[in-house]
């Protein structure tokens, strides 16, 4: 009986791993990436904003920002954009006992395809051509995401345009009869134009790249 259960145990990880491996493999085919290898693997400077938000509201925003693009064999490519943002910095000048209220963490997830070619001037640049995203996967501050791919109803009533700014709380307004958003509706309005990007391939990085979005009626 020992045996048996042994023996049942065995075969049932097995299987458990075996679709474990087959859903990844789907995962990657649905992520743009699919089963094509990675061409390479390339991450941006983090860039810095600051936004002093007085005299409306009493306090200053700092967000930090980089990026990270994956390019694919297939011709495909994933552009992250990762974002943290803090409010009430405090650096002292002696010590290590810096303090700030974390506000907004947000990730983006681009996907589209691409073409490169060597630079002509110097062998370790490619010069990259991103077509559109085509998808996007985005979580927002760990209150929602959205994946344009695999639209729900939630991910349409979270995504609703906001028809104001209430000037008290600094909250978006959103009316009751605002209909949902389509998937085509949300990379409508947020799909950054086609852009370039030069990667350095023996440094593993690339320029941060400014994204031009559409413009919002």
């Amino acid at each position: 009986m020992k045996k048996f259960t042994k023996w049942m145990t065995a075969l049932v990880l097995a299987v458990v791993a075996m679709f474990s491996f087959a859903g990844c493999e789907m995962l990657g085919d649905l992520l743009g990436g699919g089963e094509a290898a990675i061409k390479g693997v390339y991450l941006s400077p983090s860039q810095m904003s600051y936004a002093n938000m007085r005299p409306t509201y009493n306090y200053y925003l700092t967000t930090f920002t980089h990026q990270e693009l994956t390019i694919y064999e297939d011709g495909t490519y994933c552009l992250i954009v990762s974002s943290s943002q803090f409010s009430a910095v405090v650096l002292p000048e002696e010590g290590n006992a810096a303090s700030a209220n974390e506000r907004e963490n947000k990730i983006t997830k681009y996907y589209g395809t691409y073409t490169a070619v060597q630079n002509e001037l110097d062998t370790d640049l490619l010069d990259i051509s991103l077509s559109s995203p085509t998808r996007i996967v985005y979580n927002a501050d760990g209150n929602y995401y959205v994946d344009t791919a695999n639209w729900t109803e939630a991910m349409g009533k979270a995504t609703r345009v906001p028809s104001g700014v209430d000037m008290g709380t600094g909250q978006p307004i959103i009316d009751a009869n605002t209909p949902n958003t389509t998937a085509e509706e949300y990379l409508a309005r947020n799909a950054f134009e086609a852009t370039t990007a030069q990667a350095n391939t023996v440094k593993a990085s690339f320029d941060y790249i400014t994204l031009t979005f559409p413009k919002t009626k």
